[in-house]
């Protein structure tokens, strides 16, 4: 079965949630964030008001992987980010 971008942004927001929950993110949970984030920002199918919060996710992960910031999450972010994600998969 192939993931829609449904899908997707439910994994997005699972790790999401997982890394809010524990203050911490995996070398492998950032990568996986990153790579789901930049797959839906390229999906013609995926609303712009959604694509917004994604480039924030997407630097996110690229910026805490790189830098090695595993545990310096910023949580307000995070759950700004989740908020938004939801509300906008909602209404479409």
């Amino acid at each position: 079965m192939t993931m829609n971008y449904h899908h997707q942004l439910q994994l997005l927001l699972d790790i999401l949630q997982n890394q809010q929950t524990e203050s911490y993110g995996t070398h492998d949970e950032f990568a996986q964030i990153e790579r789901l984030a930049s797959d839906l920002l390229h999906n013609q199918a995926v609303p712009q008001e959604i694509k917004n919060t994604l480039n924030g996710v997407e630097q996110y992960a690229y910026h805490h992987d790189r830098d090695g910031l595993k545990s310096q999450l910023s949580i307000p972010e995070i759950q700004q980010w989740v908020d938004q994600l939801k509300n906008s998969e909602q209404r479409f």
